[in-house]
């Protein structure tokens, strides 16, 4: 599909969607399938709704989906594979990387990293996914003809090191300077599905070795879009043996909620007696597809609450939808049912993606 000039050091070979590449100086050029330009030293590889595959001079392979950001910072090929070099930093969202059939550069010196590890590879195929804070999620891939392990991959920070070395080993790393999490198996998984999925909901093997390592808590261990919320009873909780009272998502009596009127109403009724700072439901918010408040065509409630510095999308239409998320995170979340559509951006809708299909 594209071209590689004698200046570039590699080129994109399929693309679709939104995507584009961000040259050293700050010129953003669109990918598309009428223009594809090579890739130079210093590019920035971005996708919006959209993906890209980059092919480089020696086989290297990097793919990128949808909402992922990957700075190339160096890629120099010399007669002597053994001078030979390769820094990608992999920032945000879901790539995949397959090391090249070449012999044009010795792979010890691919230097590959996220915002919280550095990964040295020996002949292999894996995938990183990384959130908006940085955590990163490392899966080696299996050889595509034989499904054994594509080779090994070394995963190091200040905080420790770990070997992957077995098809779907995966490790997930919170900080720079906390140890990579053991190596566990993924199970019922194949390329096709690591995706910016793994962002919301993480693998449940992840889950549970970050709970064994004292990285998570038995309530982080709980997947939203799973909760009943018909199991909780408000009634039962005395609200007065509190000092001060204050509104939150716990005040919302979830089963009284009439969408046929203003949530104002709504709210009316529910915290009365509380310190509800009103302002709290003007539109200080970077929302697009609904509104703040209920929108009668998302049938989403909106429901700010500066103090926690949170919003709380809700909406009971085949099924209880309840999803909160800080005010400076960026988001899309798209639903899809046998009664609404809609889309709804937070910020700049790239940084979380949530796609909810509902179905009676």
């Amino acid at each position: 599909m594209g071209s590689v000039s004698a200046e570039s050091i590699g080129g994109i070979t399929e693309q679709k969607g939104v995507a584009s590449l961000v040259r050293s100086g700050g010129e953003e050029i669109t990918v598309s399938v009428s223009s594809v330009p090579g890739i130079e030293l210093k590019d920035t590889a971005v996708t919006g709704n959209g993906r890209m595959l980059i092919e480089f001079l020696d086989e290297e392979q990097l793919s990128i989906i949808e909402h992922t950001r990957i700075y190339i910072d160096e890629a120099y090929y010399d007669p002597d594979p053994s001078k030979s070099k390769m820094a990608i930093r992999m920032v945000q969202g879901t790539a995949r990387f397959t090391s090249g059939r070449g012999k044009r550069i010795k792979k010890s010196n691919v230097q590959l990293s996220t915002p919280t590890a550095e990964i040295a590879i020996l002949g292999t195929d894996f995938t990183t996914t990384i959130d908006e804070i940085g955590q990163s999620l490392i899966i080696l891939l299996p050889d595509e003809k034989t499904g054994l392990s594509s080779g090994k991959i070394i995963i190091s920070n200040a905080g420790g090191t770990v070997t992957l070395e077995e098809a779907y080993q995966a490790s997930t790393i919170s900080s720079y300077d906390k140890s990579p999490s053991a190596p566990v198996k993924l199970s019922g998984i194949d390329p096709s599905m690591i995706s910016n999925i793994f962002i919301v909901s993480e693998p449940q093997e992840i889950k549970e070795v970050k709970q064994q390592e004292g990285l998570l808590s038995e309530n982080d261990n709980v997947n939203i879009l799973d909760v009943d919320f018909l199991e909780f009873n408000e009634l039962e909780k005395d609200y007065l043996e509190y000092d001060e009272l204050e509104f939150s998502e716990l005040d919302i009596d979830y089963l009284a909620v009439d969408f046929l009127q203003d949530v104002l109403d709504v709210l009316q009724a529910l915290d009365k007696g509380t310190s509800l700072d009103r302002s709290a439901l003007s539109s200080g918010i970077n929302l697009q597809g609904t509104k703040v408040g209920f929108d009668t065509d998302t049938q989403y409630n909106s429901i700010v609450d500066k103090g926690a510095d949170t919003v709380k999308f809700f909406r009971d239409v085949d099924g209880v939808i309840s999803i909160s998320m800080l005010l400076s995170q960026s988001a899309t979340i798209r639903t899809v049912s046998d009664q609404k559509e809609s889309e709804i951006i937070l910020g700049d809708g790239q940084g979380i993606i949530i796609n909810i299909t509902q179905v009676q």
